[in-house]
């Protein structure tokens, strides 16, 4: 009888560690479960419902360069942190910071945060953050005014595609300009052009306005030089001395700067090329010009 009672004392002890392991689980929610658990262990919030951003207010970004940027420049806009196992120590540093600020931060699989991030290319890091206010052409050009600071400014005419715009946005901030005008704000302020940018969009303002020829004359009367771009008219690139307080137009890719805008810019140039393809992509073509006004100004 005595053997008994010790042969189920030994049978019921590995049942007492996975219920021990269950219940630290509980106290720490973002212990993750491991090859050697056991597959019943319920992982903390498994169906618990991911908030989605609020429309206006807050966004989803991702990517490793831009959630680190954004960190830097703000991380007080940041609301929740959602990473995979293998961005724990590149990102401690912020995890130790929302830890301190009691914010919410959860370790997921990859294929959770597909879900979360609703981005294949997450490249295991999503933020939600509060979003970064676009700013009224007129209150930007008063901002200006104000401060006596000038420089250039990249306007870009019914320029939708994400990619493009976060591709430009980091051209911006590797050549010091300060913002871009915009005909359309939703599509630079989105997860995709956010990743493109590799952090980019965190030094640049966004200016919206309802009316793109009316804020174009409207930087022009604040002295500043309107330069329209071409991939077939105009003076060549490098034969112009780029103006140091400048507002450069760029058009879609399909239809070029609209003839009225075009027609508004004090001059219009073009990037001289072989001709064995038609154009640059716009990202590729802003590259080179504002390279050459970087190269003509930065002193």
């Amino acid at each position: 009888m005595e053997k008994k009672e010790k042969f189920k004392y030994n049978k019921k002890k590995p049942e007492f560690k996975e219920n021990k392991l269950e219940f630290k689980k509980r106290e720490n929610p973002l212990i993750e479960k491991t090859s050697d658990e056991p597959e019943a262990l319920e992982r903390h919030g498994e169906n618990r419902k991911i908030p989605k951003a609020r429309k206006n207010v807050e966004m989803k970004i991702c990517g490793i360069h831009a959630c680190k940027m954004l960190f830097d420049k703000r991380p007080h806009d940041i609301i929740r942190v959602y990473l995979t196992d293998e961005n724990i120590k590149d990102f401690n540093k912020i995890l130790k910071y929302c830890s301190e600020k009691k914010l919410a931060y959860r370790i997921l699989s990859n294929e959770e945060l597909v879900k979360v991030s609703e981005s294949n290319h997450h490249e295991g890091v999503c933020f939600l953050i509060k979003k970064m206010p676009s700013q009224n052409y007129q209150d930007y050009l008063n901002e200006k005014m104000a401060t006596g600071k000038t420089g250039c400014v990249v306007a870009l005419e019914n320029v939708q595609n994400p990619h493009n715009l976060g591709a430009i946005m980091r051209v911006c901030a590797n050549f010091g300009v300060d913002a871009i005008l915009l005909s359309n704000t939703e599509a630079a302020l989105n997860a995709s052009a956010y990743r493109t940018s590799e952090g980019g969009a965190e030094w640049i303002k966004v200016i919206t306005t309802d009316n793109f020829e009316k804020a174009v004359q409207g930087f022009r009367a604040n002295n500043y030089k309107v330069l329209t771009t071409s991939s077939h008219t105009g003076k060549s690139i490098y034969e112009e001395k780029l103006p140091e307080k400048m507002l450069v137009v760029f058009g879609s890719e399909g239809n070029g700067i609209t003839a009225p805008l075009m027609k508004a810019g004090d001059k219009t140039v073009r990037i001289p090329s072989s001709g064995n393809v038609e154009s640059l992509n716009i990202a590729c073509a802003a590259s080179v010009i504002l390279a050459e006004h970087w190269r003509g100004n930065k002193n």
